[in-house]
């Protein structure tokens, strides 16, 4: 995570509302929290952790 962002953190609301209560009572209360910045997912566009490793595992060359 590179930028302006402090903190990020990762909710799970069962709707729009329940942020909106987490954000309010919650998140403005603590102090030192100037600024607070959302956004959120419409849907999953796609969830993939894997990373394109060589198929025979990782490969170290001596210099």
């Amino acid at each position: 995570m590179t930028g302006d962002a402090d903190y990020l953190l990762r909710v799970l609301v069962p709707n729009i509302r329940a942020l909106e209560h987490f954000i309010l009572d919650h998140l403005t209360k603590i102090r030192g929290v100037s600024n607070i910045r959302s956004s959120f997912a419409l849907k999953q566009v796609r969830y993939k952790t894997a990373l394109p490793l060589p198929a025979g595992g990782m490969s170290v060359s001596k210099m």
